[in-house]
């Protein structure tokens, strides 16, 4: 594979690992981008149904709904609802204020904007110490997004200082009005509000981005997940499928009976690499076991056969148990999250009810070696 076909692959799968790329924000990528920018647009556009925008400073990726709905996993552990109003109310405050704004000073226009009788929403009370926390987690993201730039490095401390009070007016901020006025996109609005964009496309076309989505965005992909279409596709165009998914991301498709994996080469290249050298995912990782060795792979699970299992490993695995797993239900509540966030042990639909899904079984018979790193429940040991 010659460089310009790498540059490629590095430019489109860090648009599907962070969506918005700016020049100041990602200037290894940035230049990628730009240069492949045409190339990008139409595997974008054609295979996946998704729209991207390029602009002199930014690039953003809007992931174009269909039926009102995208393929993409919600993001693990995302911002609760609370979070999500006062960083939408935050962005209508940021439109109209300086070009460099603070925390502070957002906190007073989102205060204004929670009030007017208009807003039919729960008052912003920036007294109140829970409001202030949230608020500076609803600046993050905006800052995320690439709506704001922080103008100095210690904006995190500046933020949880002015949650505290330690800091009058929190961090300092440059309002990227281009990506601001990006964070609602109008196809992207009107193909949520129609029913997709793709609305009385051609059932070829349909099935070819349904499929390709699932394969670029979801861990696995059953072949009992997919629609009629999306196997009759799968069926004909399986070298042509294949040899898209080499091209772009230049990953490995890894191929079962029951479905297909596209396999990241990197951990960096996944929103939620599996397990990390931390005791949440070892315990995750013991409990998947427990449950596969016990019932197999495919097999339904009750929430007294996951907790017993969560219990076995707590008593197993005592010394890898950090504080707060050692709390409760502290490792099945873990396992659950985590588990699922992956599609590996999936809702059935009846309350307490879960199934252990084919791809469970790839990480059966987990080797375990004692270490002397600590495992970190933060960060990798």
């Amino acid at each position: 594979m010659n460089r310009e076909a790498a540059n490629r692959q590095r430019a489109f799968t860090a648009l599907l690992r962070s969506p918005v790329l700016g020049r100041r924000t990602h200037p290894e990528i940035w230049p990628l981008v730009r240069a492949n920018r045409v190339t990008l647009g139409e595997w974008f556009a054609q295979r996946l149904g998704y729209r991207l925008v390029v602009t002199d400073s930014a690039a953003r990726l809007f992931r174009l709904p269909v039926d009102g709905a995208v393929v993409a996993p919600r993001r693990f552990r995302p911002p609760t609802r609370r979070v999500l109003v006062l960083a939408i109310l935050a962005a209508a405050g940021a439109e109209d204020a300086e070009d460099i704004t603070t925390t502070q000073d957002l906190s007073d226009r989102v205060r204004v904007l929670s009030a007017h009788e208009d807003v039919e929403l729960a008052h912003y009370d920036p007294d109140r110490f829970a409001e202030r926390t949230l608020f500076v987690k609803a600046v993050h993201l905006l800052v995320s997004v690439g709506a704001l730039r922080p103008t100095a490095r210690d904006d995190e401390d500046q933020r949880e200082g002015w949650a505290h009070r330690r800091d009058a007016i929190g961090g300092a901020y440059e309002v990227r009005r281009e990506l601001l006025l990006r964070l609602v996109d109008p196809a992207s609005l009107r193909a949520a509000l129609t029913g997709g964009h793709d609305a009385g496309a051609p059932h070829e076309a349909a099935a070819r981005i349904g499929l390709m989505r699932k394969l670029l965005e979801l861990p696995v992909v059953l072949y009992e997940d997919l629609t009629d279409a999306e196997r009759f596709y799968l069926t004909g165009q399986r070298h042509r499928v294949l040899a898209w998914c080499a091209e772009m991301t230049g990953w490995v498709v890894e191929q079962r009976a029951e479905g297909m994996a596209l396999i990241a080469a990197d951990e960096a290249d996944t929103d939620l690499p599996f397990p990390r050298l931390r005791a949440a995912d070892f315990a995750a990782l013991m409990v998947l076991d427990e449950l596969v060795r016990t019932y197999g792979a495919g097999s339904v699970v009750t929430a007294d056969e996951l907790g017993s299992a969560a219990a076995a490993v707590r008593e197993r695995h005592s010394q890898a148990m950090t504080n707060d797993l050692r709390v409760g239900n502290a490792v099945e509540s873990t396992a659950l999250d985590l588990l699922g966030a992956l599609d590996l042990l999936r809702p059935t639909g009846v309350p307490d009810r879960w199934r252990l899904t084919a791809a469970a079984a790839r990480y059966r018979d987990p080797r375990v070696v004692a270490v002397n790193a600590r495992l970190d429940e933060e960060g990798e040991g």
